[in-house]
């Protein structure tokens, strides 16, 4: 069962790690078209909510057999376009962690 667990968490985090490269510049450009008047979102809340539904659509689609395997994606769902300018942003930051 774990094994089966660890599958499914690598070939999602593989399929997330290509699909991140269309994403990514997607989202970007939308921000620029459309969510930066219409929901006073900054690009980094725009690209975080994206990136939120895009893990929501591989885990409640392709890979939903982790739903019953792992019980920390039982709550998964879809963000509304309304809620982008509440999505929390993050960071990785490398320089600041060796400085």
């Amino acid at each position: 069962m774990r094994f089966t667990v660890g599958v499914c968490w690598f070939l999602l985090l593989l399929v997330r790690g290509i699909l991140i490269w269309i994403v990514v510049p997607v989202a970007a450009a939308s921000w620029l078209l459309v969510h930066w008047w219409a929901q006073k979102a900054s690009i980094a809340q725009a690209i975080c909510w994206y990136d939120q539904n895009l893990w929501a659509i591989l885990i409640l689609i392709p890979f939903r057999v982790l739903k019953r395997l792992d019980p920390q994606v039982a709550s998964v769902r879809f963000l509304t376009v309304s809620s982008m300018s509440d999505v929390k942003t993050y960071r990785i930051s490398f320089v600041s962690e060796f400085v």
